[in-house]
């Protein structure tokens, strides 16, 4: 508990060299993977803020407290990895009352969106949908109720894995590099880290109306 207080503080007072300080340095990934990890494959999580956290990541790369490497791999294996489970709830538990109540759970808008980018562009559409909130978590879900082949599956999941972690973080970290940043450097760096808070508080309030009005409704 005190290794996360610590963390916090660090994070808060931007304090980049002790982020750096191997101890944290493991914890920031360990936290990083959970949350791609979850983001990607558990449709109760898909609220999780992905994207603002692979900005928030190539900002601290830039600023040197984390490992460009090693950031990479970490997102992309906890993209792609979600991904795969994600695709698995479909594809073995998708007749389930669980996967099938998170499943209605979804806004119907969500469930149109996705299947209208599954069907009209088909294996290509893992690779588009990888970069929209939500559709992410439920394409793979249904990639597996569609009995999508294992293989292509993989190509796709793995192909769009990379593409995504390295699009958003490389624009994080660009970013980060810019001398208008680099003027505004600790607002731009509050901003940033404060987005995922704000995107994980008002994507779980809107999960909660959206299940609360599906209860009245019923």
């Amino acid at each position: 508990m005190g290794l996360i207080s610590d963390l916090f503080q660090a994070l808060i007072h931007q304090d980049f060299k002790t982020l750096a300080n191997p101890e944290f340095l493991w914890a920031i990934y360990g936290v990083l993977f959970l949350t791609i990890f979850l983001e990607n494959g558990l449709l109760p999580t898909a609220f999780l803020p992905g994207d603002s956290l692979l900005l928030l990541s190539g900002a601290l790369v830039a600023q040197g407290s984390l490992h460009f490497a090693l950031t990479l791999i970490v997102l992309t294996a906890a993209a792609g990895l979600g991904c795969w489970f994600s695709y698995l709830q479909g594809k073995w538990l998708g007749r389930t009352k669980t996967v099938r109540g998170w499943l209605n759970k979804i806004p119907a808008n969500y469930h149109q969106r996705t299947h209208q980018l599954f069907h009209y562009h088909g294996f290509f559409a893992l690779l588009i949908g990888r970069f929209l909130a939500f559709v992410r978590t439920l394409l793979p879900t249904i990639a597996g109720l569609s009995n999508m082949d294992p293989k292509r599956f993989q190509i796709y999941n793995w192909l769009s894995a990379i593409l995504w972690v390295g699009v958003v973080t490389g624009f994080g970290y660009l970013v980060s590099m810019t001398p208008l940043f680099k003027h505004y450097e600790r607002g731009m760096m509050t901003g940033l880290m404060i987005l995922p808070i704000v995107l994980l508080v008002g994507g779980l309030i809107g999960s909660i109306i959206v299940i609360l009005k599906k209860k009245s409704s019923k």
